[in-house]
């Protein structure tokens, strides 16, 4: 699925997707990654939602977004309890979804100029 939007001043969005792919600038990629409107870090160590921990999730945490979208392949999967207490104490949001949603919702909110960051989990694309 193509995904055209206004990103106003991003320097990374998402453009598309489809089973095994995010397409980030038109560039296919297929690992776990994470974006925002001004910086992309791929590939992410992360491959499956228990795998998320303080220290895979450190330079979300030290980048203090507003939201955090995590994309957890083609079905929902919650993260543990703990990861959701933890972005609470840092007062960020944190919304879990299959990653089809999780990269339409990505590019509203960044068009809309919030501080969002998605992490994408791959290979569950």
């Amino acid at each position: 699925m193509d995904i055209t939007q206004d990103f106003a001043d991003a320097n990374f969005v998402i453009t598309g997707y489809e089973s095994g792919s995010v397409f980030i600038n038109n560039q296919a990629h297929q690992q776990s990654l994470i974006i925002s409107s001004d910086s992309l870090i791929y590939p992410w160590e992360v491959n499956d939602v228990f795998q998320l921990n303080e220290t895979s999730l450190a330079s979300i945490l030290e980048a203090q977004p507003e939201i955090l979208i995590i994309g957890t392949g083609e079905t929902l999967i919650l993260p543990e309890p703990k990861i959701i207490a933890l972005f609470a104490q840092h007062q960020i949001g944190l919304e879990t979804m299959n990653t089809g949603a999780a990269c339409r919702t990505y590019g509203i909110l960044v068009a809309e100029g919030r501080k969002a960051t998605a992490g994408i989990i791959s290979p569950k694309i």
